[in-house]
């Protein structure tokens, strides 16, 4: 019988009341010595584990000269001890659907509330930078609009190759201005023409103010150059704005008109 002392257990019973009551169900009546004995419970605790069990209704005392104790029949005791996990689980319940019902009128008022700048991301860790000028490039729909300047902060980029690819099939347009001392780099040159050999158009500026990318006209990320820190200083901002997208495109597009021709790519 001592096997089934892990699934009483389970079921609510201490270990010394899950002993007591296997050790009763296996006799007729044992006085509180014979079942200490028998389950191996020490002297001095038999009363109280007796005293929890008649109290759950799993053993009944039986008056006498000396008090016997028996164990009720195991369908019984064992409804008794599942009613008890029912009635808590009942409690449980109607607790839950109160605070269900108390917190999603928070949570809802929660979502209508927004910091004044959570659209704006500032990335001082240069493998974040990638990761999200990499899934920029993965999720433009429409357009992809670069100016880049040195220092390149990718130079090469399989991500933005695919991106550029999808989009010229399927009708978008990728555009991207290079700063004339660009072509000074043999290795991004060639870059470059394998760029434009999936479908980017290309210019080349003499000079242009910064890093940017514009996608979608809803998404910019450009890098700043800190006037304090320095020109090896940036400071790189993602922002979800249409408005600001819409004014730098413009800006993107005056660069864009008076840059020179892929011709001068060497």
């Amino acid at each position: 019988m001592g096997g089934w002392q892990g699934e009483l257990m389970a079921l609510g019973l201490t270990g010394y009341e899950a002993r007591v009551y296997l050790a009763l169900i296996g006799r007729d009546r044992y006085t509180a010595a014979q079942v200490a004995r028998e389950s191996g419970v020490p002297r001095q605790r038999i009363y109280d584990v007796l005293a929890g069990l008649t109290q759950r209704g799993l053993v009944r005392p039986l008056e006498g000269r000396v008090i016997c104790y028996t164990g009720v029949d195991p369908a019984s005791a064992i409804e008794r001890l599942m009613a008890a996990h029912r009635a808590t689980f009942s409690r449980l319940e109607q607790t839950t659907t109160d605070l269900v019902e108390a917190l999603v009128p928070l949570w809802s008022h929660g979502r209508d509330q927004s910091e004044p700048l959570d659209y704006v991301e500032v990335i001082r860790d240069q493998e974040v930078l990638v990761d999200r000028f990499t899934e920029l490039q993965a999720n433009a729909e429409r357009e992809i609009l670069s100016i880049a300047k040195s220092p390149y902060v990718i130079t090469q980029n399989p991500a933005g190759l695919e991106a550029t690819r999808r989009l010229a099939g399927s009708g978008g347009r990728v555009r991207a201005i290079y700063e004339r001392p660009a072509l000074d780099d043999q290795d991004l040159v060639s870059e470059i023409r394998r760029f434009i050999a999936v479908g980017e158009q290309v210019r080349i500026a003499e000079t242009v103010p910064m890093r940017m990318c514009v996608v979608d006209g809803t998404q910019v990320l450009m890098s700043l150059r800190d006037p304090v820190g320095g020109a090896t200083s940036t400071t790189n901002i993602l922002i979800e704005h249409a408005a600001l997208a819409q004014c730098l495109t413009y800006a993107f597009d005056t660069i864009w008109a008076q840059a020179g021709s892929i011709d001068d790519l060497p």
